[in-house]
């Protein structure tokens, strides 16, 4: 402070014509503030009552100091009352940067930013199962408490904290054991980082009992109040705390006052050094009596620019209070109020550092990270640094760690989870936990718990994600799509050349026996349950299924409806027509057979358009393997379904009847071996359909739906027209009239015959 003074004094741009005085107290740590703070506020020893302290002059204009932060505290708020500003050089406790206190002001970085240093520090090497100690005074006590928020915010568990108690001496036993227990706690819970808020003077104590306990080496997170400590560096056997890295203040080095330290105690020749009185108001008549390495040692080289910034500051205020320019400032009263006023509005830069205070009264002061060297020279090895806008630089390579291949230390209370694996709490805290698996179809989602995947997807053990499952059908491109699109499109082909032939021998007795007109109603029912065999390929949707099975069913209900009325009229016109000939007539006159037709239609329309309605085939969706979904239509297990082929089995029941009947007819109408034959077919795809779901042919199910459904087509299409185009193409000789009536005539001999017998 007094080098600052000087440099001040002889400085002719800041405060021209002006010169500070000062005066120095001994506060003795906390217990002696009170009456130099009450010094301060006196004029000629006396605090005069009044009722505005606008225009008081106290004794000072600014006070540097004191370093402690419980008498900092104490003589802030004294000094408030009059807004006297306070420079806190070392003091860092978060009640001076209230809003409460305007008039005090820190030149040392605040709590808030000592606790992110070391929040990032543990951030940066992974340490999450940490222990924090404070000293048993409002700085330990504070920075405990703020530090415990900080880090559990950032996920940091804190597994244990304790008050590290002042020793007195005539409470040795108790203090020893306190401390004793202190180290057991973080013994069981074994830790491997322990920060410690504490003042050196107290920590020194605590770590020697560390030391004579043989507590395992850790890793030791010094608060800056202790993080250069040349008095707990040097304990016999320090070496066994482990590692030490320590959050310092910034260190700057001011030119010419390592020069005025020599000179200092050059001048002293082996004994004290007497202040001299040189400047106004000084009245220091203590001694001082220290060597050069003492002056200045790690902690007072590092805490010199926080003082030297702090007077500077008030210099630059005054500067602005007396309106001051480069060669001359008004003399006039200056108030305490108008300093602190000044204060809140200085920014300059000094040694290349910019300093201001904020509403808080902080300073943008920035820390050094040390590492406490046991082996080198130099006991205090800065590793980084902590900028005031939170950059943290650590060179982690610089730091003797005293593990295998130097590797950073861990401490963690569980082992980080492998990728895929949930974290089981085990125990209160959260840093503790088990790691398991995801099962099987679920993966690890941002949370960190294991989730099932959709529907659609599938995942092996231990996922960080869901894969979409291969959709399972007959794709265009397959072998079996080329299958069926074959076979459909030689059925469509057939009936067309079938539609052409009969459409050009519709005179003809062939087509007149098949049906006539009718027989182009039962083609395109054919042509167009063929062409639906094309919603079997593709993925398959709402409307494909729709297309499947209740189309495919009408359109056999059409054929197979027309197949047993044809065959009854064929009964009824040789057989019955002579007996009933009326009923005959009517049949013929009212088209009882198209009648029928449109009738026993219309009961499988029904049923199908009550079900698309009702409850409409839609797509399922089954597990096929892991990976693999397989896409059908549900219609199978449908009631409705089951009505559909049930209602075409009698249809079918009905024509095979008919066909028995007849079969004595004249072949050329009976068709009795054909009609069986289409029937048969029919009736094993029924058995081969309902089988192939029972047994669960799973991947092969939709080809087999197509395949069946395919041959009940082919079945109509090869046994009751395939013979007719070939009279009508290759026989056109048995497509007469005459041979026609020839057949009618041989059977009505023979019946004639059979008769008269």
């Amino acid at each position: 402070m007094k080098f600052a003074v000087q440099e001040i004094n002889n400085s002719s741009k800041l405060l021209p014509n002006i010169t500070l005085g000062f005066e120095v107290f001994d506060a003795c740590y906390k217990y002696n503030s009170i009456q130099p703070a009450l010094d301060f506020l006196s004029r000629d020893r006396l605090i005069n009552i009044q009722e505005s302290y606008t225009s008081y002059t106290p004794k000072v204009i600014a006070v540097i100091g004191p370093d402690s932060s419980d008498a900092a505290i104490t003589t802030g708020n004294i000094f408030n009352l009059l807004l006297i500003p306070q420079m806190n050089y070392y003091a860092i406790s978060s009640v001076l940067s209230n809003m409460k206190l305007p008039s005090c002001f820190q030149t040392v970085p605040n709590y808030k930013k000592q606790k992110h240093v070391i929040v990032d520090i543990l951030l940066r090497f992974n340490w999450t199962w940490i222990a924090i100690l404070g000293s048993g005074d409002d700085y330990g006590q504070e920075g405990l408490q703020q530090l415990y928020d900080a880090a559990s915010a950032e996920g940091i568990c804190v597994a244990y904290q304790g008050l590290i108690p002042g020793k007195i001496p005539d409470r040795k036993k108790e203090w020893e054991e306190e401390v004793s227990l202190i180290i057991q706690n973080i013994t069981m819970t074994k830790v491997g980082v322990i920060v410690v808020f504490a003042l050196d003077v107290i920590a020194i104590d605590f770590f020697q009992a560390v030391v004579d306990t043989d507590l395992p080496r850790k890793v030791w997170i010094a608060s800056e109040t202790w993080s250069v400590a040349n008095i707990i560096y040097d304990l016999p056997n320090a070496h066994r705390l482990g590692v030490v890295v320590g959050i310092a203040m910034k260190h700057v080095e001011i030119p010419g006052f390592t020069e005025h330290l020599v000179h200092l105690v050059n001048h002293s020749r082996g004994g004290p050094v007497k202040v001299a009185k040189e400047n106004c108001n000084q009245n220091c008549d203590s001694c001082l009596e220290a060597t050069l390495s003492e002056l200045a040692g790690p902690p007072e080289r590092r805490v010199i620019f926080n003082v030297y910034s702090a007077v500077y500051a008030v210099a630059y205020a005054l500067h602005d209070v007396l309106g001051c320019n480069h060669t001359h400032c008004n003399k006039r009263a200056v108030y305490p109020w108008q300093v602190t006023e000044a204060l809140k509005r200085v920014n300059f830069s000094l040694l290349n550092n910019i300093l201001n205070f904020d509403q808080y009264g902080d300073s943008p002061a920035g820390f050094d990270i040390v590492f406490w060297n046991w082996t080198g020279r130099t006991p205090f090895v800065k590793v980084g640094s902590y900028s005031n806008f939170g950059n943290l630089q650590i060179q982690a390579d610089l730091i003797t760690w005293n593990t295998q291949n130097n590797t950073v230390p861990p401490s963690i209370c569980s082992q980080k989870c492998l990728a895929g694996q949930e974290k089981k709490p085990k125990g209160a805290h959260k840093c503790c936990f088990i790691c398991v698996n995801c099962a099987e179809g679920t993966f690890l989602n941002d949370n960190g718990t294991c989730t099932n995947c959709g529907a659609d997807q599938w995942s092996p053990e231990r996922s960080i994600s869901c894969f979409n499952k291969t959709r399972i059908f007959i794709e265009w491109n397959g072998k079996a799509a080329i299958v069926l699109l074959t076979a459909a499109a030689v059925g469509i082909l057939f009936t067309l050349i079938t539609i052409v032939a009969f459409a050009l021998q519709i005179q003809s007795p062939v087509v007149k026996a098949a049906g006539g007109k009718m027989c182009f109603f039962m083609l395109s029912a054919l042509s167009l349950a063929y062409l639906c065999i094309f919603s079997f390929i593709g993925e398959p949707s709402s409307l494909k299924c729709i297309l499947r099975h209740p189309t495919i069913n009408t359109a056999l209900t059409v054929c197979f409806s027309y197949i047993a009325v044809k065959s009854f009229q064929i009964v009824c016109i040789f057989k019955m027509a002579a007996k009933l000939p009326k009923a005959y007539d009517y049949w013929v006159k009212k088209n009882g057979q198209y009648v029928v037709v449109f009738l026993l239609t219309s009961i499988q329309l029904f049923i199908s358009c009550f079900w698309v309605s009702l409850r409409p085939p839609s797509v399922s969706k089954t597990n096929f393997d892991r990976d693999k979904l397989l896409l059908e239509c549900n219609e199978v297990s449908s009631v409705m379904n089951v009505l559909e082929f049930a209602y075409n089995s009698l249809l079918s029941l009905l024509c095979f009847a008919f066909a028995y009947v007849g079969k004595g007819l004249p072949k050329n109408y009976s068709e009795a071996k054909c009609i069986t034959f289409a029937m048969l077919i029919y009736f094993m795809v029924c058995i081969s359909f309902f089988t192939a779901h029972l047994i669960d042919v799973s991947y092969y199910i939709t080809a087999i739906n197509a395949i069946l459904a395919l041959v009940s087509l082919f079945g109509i299409t090869g046994g009751y027209f395939l013979p007719k185009c070939y009279v009508i193409l290759w026989k056109p000789e048995y497509n007469t009239t005459q041979y026609f009536q020839t057949a009618i005539q041989s059977y009505t001999r023979r019946k004639s015959t059979l008769s008269s017998r």
